[in-house]
């Protein structure tokens, strides 16, 4: 067997026992795999263990604020941040294997997420391609204080990876609908304590705009209905994030 690679495998739970044996398959690739506890009242922690996962806990702070703490945790040189609900390929392993196989040249590397929706792999629309930057060395990153949709910042050059992160997000179109109203209120929230104010048709504009973009220029079409529900729902979640913004200006 090949010796793990150098990463710290970062993972945040909250009740995710259903995902946990298929996301914690390849736990022995990797020195280390955290699953950081952030509250669960199910099993997630005790499968964790028995996949052979290091587990820890921390109070809930924010999305920002418990990821700085989890990322502070890793031993390794490297990290790789994953979610609960995204999948490690053997395809992700065999490319990091060849990266490592000497310095890697880049301080951290964007990885292209596909999502599994409907039946279906997602490969076009607002939602493919959807690169993330997930795989950056430990000492090179920093995380700013966000309501929703937090990312890494990172001192020195960026790369990218060609395997893909499978991205099982949604269970079904009320779960979609339920989400996209709570990242629309955090953002709002966000924006409002920046000061940021909504203007008159703001939202219906900008909505009609990200309709326009996804389902035309970016060939959301080519998916057919669920590509038509998908450009709909994603501009429905901006008019969701203004209209949120508005009652709070």
């Amino acid at each position: 067997m090949s010796d793990p690679l150098p990463i710290s495998v970062c993972m945040m739970c909250l009740n995710e026992e259903r995902q946990m044996p298929k996301v914690l398959a390849r736990v022995a690739d990797f020195a280390e795999w955290i699953v950081l506890d952030t509250g669960c009242t199910d099993r997630t922690a005790e499968i964790a263990l028995q996949c052979g996962a290091i587990v820890r806990s921390a109070p809930w702070q924010g999305f920002s604020l418990t990821r700085r703490g989890h990322f502070a945790m890793a031993t390794q040189p490297w990290i790789l941040w994953i979610d609960a609900d995204e999948e490690i390929t053997e395809e992700m392993v065999m490319e990091l294997r060849g990266l490592f196989e000497s310095e890697p040249e880049h301080a951290s590397y964007r990885i292209n997420r596909i999502m599994f929706f409907e039946g279906e792999w997602i490969r076009c629309g607002d939602w493919y391609p959807d690169r993330v930057l997930r795989l950056f060395r430990a000492d090179a990153w920093e995380l700013p204080v966000r309501q929703v949709h937090e990312s890494v910042e990172i001192r020195g050059s960026i790369g990218g990876l060609r395997s893909e992160l499978p991205h099982y997000s949604y269970r079904d179109w009320a779960d979609r609908e339920r989400r996209l109203l709570q990242y629309a209120e955090l953002w709002a929230r966000q924006e409002a304590a920046k000061g940021r104010r909504c203007s008159p048709m703001e939202g219906e504009l900008r909505a009609t705009w990200r309709f326009i973009r996804g389902y035309l220029f970016k060939t959301g079409f080519m998916g057919g209905r669920l590509g038509l529900r998908i450009a709909l729902s994603c501009a429905r979640e901006v008019l969701a994030k203004y209209r949120a913004l508005k009652t709070l200006s």
